[in-house]
């Protein structure tokens, strides 16, 4: 793909930002102006990846808690047949 057909190429992104808000797209991706408030996105981006980051904790741990539910089934059964 030229560099010319990326340029009208449609991203998902600027879909949702003219369905959001066509003014918004108008500034933002037809005028090429930059947003005017720069720290809240970054507090907002700051957020979502501290968000993001206790999701994947919490996702390791509701994982590990499976693995240990099933080792312990297991070693339940083996004590049993073992005492039998």
């Amino acid at each position: 793909m030229s560099h010319a057909d990326r340029s009208e190429t449609v991203t998902a992104s600027e879909i949702a930002n003219f369905v959001f808000c066509p003014e918004s797209w108008r500034l933002r991706d037809g005028l090429k102006l930059p947003p005017g408030n720069r720290p809240a996105l970054a507090a907002g981006t700051r957020h979502h990846e501290a968000k993001a980051t206790a999701e994947r904790v919490a996702g390791g741990s509701i994982s590990l808690g499976r693995v240990l539910i099933v080792l312990a089934v297991i070693l339940a059964a083996m004590l049993w047949l073992l005492t039998r």
